[in-house]
Order: C-alpha cells, then sequence, then structure tokens
C-alpha cells in the first residue's frame, strides 16, 4: 500500500494542485490582513480567528475539496492512466484508497498552510492574546470533520467529472451555511466543520460572533463532528472503492 501512495504522490509533481494548497490559504489571510489595514480599530488576535476560521469552514473547506478531488480524478482521465494501470493484476481498491490517502494529506498542509499565513500576514498589526491553544486545536478539528467531506467529494469526482464536482461542492458549502445551526446539522457532513468550530472561535455560520448566552458555545459538538466525520470516511470510502471496482471491471 505504501508503493501504492508513493506513486500518487508523485502524479501531482508540476500539476496545478500544489499552487492550489499553497494559493487558496494564502488568498484568505491576505484578505484578513486587508481588513485589518483597513479597520485597525478592533483589530485582535480574537477577531482575527473568528473571522478566517468562519471563511475557511464555509468556503476553504468545501471548495478546496471539490477542487482538488476534481483535479485529481481528471488527471488520471486525461492521461488514460486508469486504463494503463488496470492491466496490472492487483486490486483497484488500493488505488481508490491511495488518492483518498494523499488528498487528505493535502488538504492537512493546507490547513498548516493557512495557520502559518494568518500569523505571519497578521502578527505586526494584531493587538490582543494570541492563543495557541485554540488555533491548534482549531486546525485540527478543522481537518478531522472534514474528512467525510473528502471522501465524498473523491466518490462523486469519480461518477461525475470535474464540473459536476464542482457545482456538487459549491451546493454543499451553501447546504452547510444553512444546516450548521439547525437540529439536524448532523446529516450535513458539509456542516461538521462549521458546527464544531464554532465554540473554538465563537462565530456563526453567517460570520456575526455569538451571543455570550448563545448554546452554540456547547464544546459537546466538537467530539460529535469528529466521529461523525470518521464514521463518515469509512462508509463512503468503502462504498465508493467498491463502486470504483467493479466501474474499472466493466
Amino acid at each position: 500500500m505504501i508503493g501504492f501512495i508513493q506513486s500518487e504522490w508523485i502524479k501531482y509533481r508540476r500539476t496545478l494542485t500544489p499552487w492550489i494548497i499553497v494559493c487558496g490559504p494564502l488568498i484568505l489571510a491576505l484578505a484578513q490582513a486587508i481588513f485589518n489595514i483597513i479597520a485597525p480599530i478592533g483589530a485582535t488576535w480574537e477577531h482575527t480567528w473568528m473571522n478566517v476560521f468562519n471563511w475557511w469552514s464555509v468556503v476553504g473547506i468545501p471548495i478546496g475539496a471539490a477542487l482538488l478531488s476534481a483535479l485529481s480524478v481528471s488527471y488520471e482521465k486525461r492521461s488514460g492512466a486508469w486504463k494503463v494501470l488496470r492491466v496490472n493484476s492487483f486490486s483497484t481498491n488500493k488505488l481508490y484508497w491511495a488518492k483518498y490517502t494523499i488528498l487528505s494529506i493535502q488538504t492537512l498542509f493546507a490547513s498548516v498552510f493557512f495557520t502559518i499565513f494568518v500569523f505571519l500576514f497578521n502578527f505586526w498589526q494584531v493587538s490582543g492574546e494570541l492563543i495557541i491553544l485554540d488555533v491548534l486545536t482549531g486546525s485540527i478539528v478543522a481537518w478531522f470533520s472534514a474528512l467525510a467531506q473528502l471522501a465524498i467529494m473523491v466518490w462523486i469526482a469519480h461518477m461525475i467529472g470535474f464540473g459536476g464536482t464542482i457545482c456538487v461542492g459549491l451546493a454543499g458549502f451553501v447546504s452547510g451555511v444553512l444546516m450548521a445551526e439547525k437540529s439536524y446539522w448532523i446529516i450535513n457532513p458539509w456542516a461538521w466543520p462549521i458546527r464544531a468550530l464554532e465554540p473554538i472561535f465563537g462565530f456563526h455560520a453567517n460570520g456575526m460572533a455569538l451571543e455570550n448566552d448563545s448554546p452554540f458555545w456547547d464544546p459537546s459538538v466538537i467530539p460529535i463532528a469528529i466521529f461523525l466525520s470518521i464514521i463518515g470516511v469509512i462508509v463512503f470510502l468503502i462504498l465508493g472503492s467498491v463502486w470504483f471496482n467493479r466501474r474499472e471491471v466493466r
């Protein structure tokens, strides 16, 4: 399996993917830096992290997952790699799992870059206490709670191609915002990162700050979101790899 993962990693050299992993987080970090310059009054670390992690969970994660998944599958289709690889007598499930593994690592790198960029572009103009523990916790929670979303997008990318995957990603991002603060948020993987980050950084899904007495400060949703995401990864990876294997055999 390690060989499959190493092979998958090499495929992304000289592609658009590394640029997206770096430039996506960079754009969000620069946007916050510009806002802090325009409105320096109230530019605190608390407000900065609230804003950027709201953008990250609402826009960055779903659009990034859709775009990275769609590009990953499109590279294979354009090069005809699936037909070549299918000649070999190994389980096609490993190809599918390796692709998801590399995509999950790519999103982890994007999350790390995002956190670093926000700090580098804002530390010189932001006041207040920088609570490192909250930032690290938020980064880890955001990544874990979005893994199931990525598993869904990989499967969809194989099924309906680039354009359809982007459309589903956009629909997912809208549904995540609309459902994150509803009682049925647990049924929507796009809502999980948003809901899990709300009690950490104190934001509503629409970007507004949480009121002091808001029920969304409840931290018990964090382990729930992570648990749902892990279960979702298992379920959608199994379903997706089974579909992929049967499709390749035909």
